[in-house]
């Protein structure tokens, strides 16, 4: 994570958006389809910020408070539907090893999101305070992609080749990530 990029996050109270950059428009450019139809060039609000141009800083309290399980050191089952809070949720489950697929679903859905390296951390955090270890995900793909055990003991069956990949609380709309 870029230290620099993370200190304007904290410190700033809104932040350009990520996609359309302050402009508040998502152009899409002119084309032409292989049967000769024209696409005249485009713009719309843009998606990722609902054409407002910036993001504000998110209330990181509420965002640990909406992810957290009503039970001691747990997350909660079912998914957020704030997209903020979904983004710590998910990614604090992949951290914690509750579910070690790649987080695509809430990756796309912060996409502009210039806070995105904030909630991150906070998720790399909160895993770490849930479990006591470091993230059983990145563990798993590491081990996947160089074929290195994690260095760190005392880490859960997923963060290991053959182990689990997901548990009971998946969400239907991430289903595609098991494939």
């Amino acid at each position: 994570m870029n230290t620099d990029k993370l200190q304007d996050q904290f410190e700033s109270d809104t932040l350009p958006c990520g996609r359309c950059e302050g402009s508040k428009l998502t152009i899409s450019e002119a084309w032409t389809a292989a049967d000769g139809r024209h696409f005249p060039r485009r713009e719309k609000p843009c998606i990722w910020c609902d054409g407002v141009g910036h993001f504000t800083k998110p209330d990181l309290t509420a965002l640990v408070k909406a992810v957290k399980g009503r039970k001691p050191g747990k997350l909660r089952s079912k998914r957020p539907d704030d997209t903020r809070a979904y983004f710590i949720w998910r990614m604090a489950r992949f951290h914690t090893g509750d579910d070690v697929c790649l987080p695509m679903a809430a990756q796309m859905d912060i996409a502009g999101d210039p806070y995105r390296d904030m909630l991150e951390l906070v998720a790399e955090m909160l895993a770490e305070r849930l479990t006591g270890h470091k993230s059983a995900g990145r563990s798993r793909w590491q081990a996947a992609m160089y074929g290195t055990d994690p260095q760190e003991r005392y880490m859960p069956a997923s963060a290991y080749q053959g182990g689990p990949v997901a548990d009971a609380n998946k969400p239907l709309e991430e289903l595609l990530e098991l494939i």
